[in-house]
């Protein structure tokens, strides 16, 4: 599923639709920043509740979509500072929900990922 969503977004960020209408472009790039910026207090409110610091997957969820709402508000604005600041962010962020659905499927099937030792 997740897959899907970052081809479909990559296909709608180097597409640019809807290139004329400066208000839309302007929602997109304060959706950015606002979905980018509050992911920390979601990662605050998550450690309150547990008591310790954890980073929840909505984290992730939140830095992905938050930078690839912000790339394409600077693509479309030929903003090459914005750009540079937000498209490498995009390996990290996916980095780390494979490792961490990756995680989620090994203990759901039992695995715990330790060798077994004989002896």
């Amino acid at each position: 599923m997740s897959e899907l969503l970052l081809i479909y977004t990559a296909a709608v960020v180097f597409r640019m639709p809807f290139q004329e209408n400066y208000w839309l472009w302007k929602a997109i790039g304060f959706a950015g920043i606002g979905t980018f910026g509050t992911r920390f207090v979601v990662q605050w409110l998550y450690s309150e509740k547990h008591k310790e610091s954890r980073i929840p997957t909505v984290f992730w969820w939140q830095s992905l979509v938050g930078t690839l709402l912000c790339l394409a508000y600077f693509l479309r604005q030929q903003d090459s500072v914005g750009v540079a600041g937000y498209v490498l962010n995009i390996i990290p962020y996916s980095r780390n929900l494979i490792l961490v659905y990756r995680k989620k499927r090994m203990q759901g099937s039992g695995e715990s990922g330790i060798a077994p030792t004989t002896g």
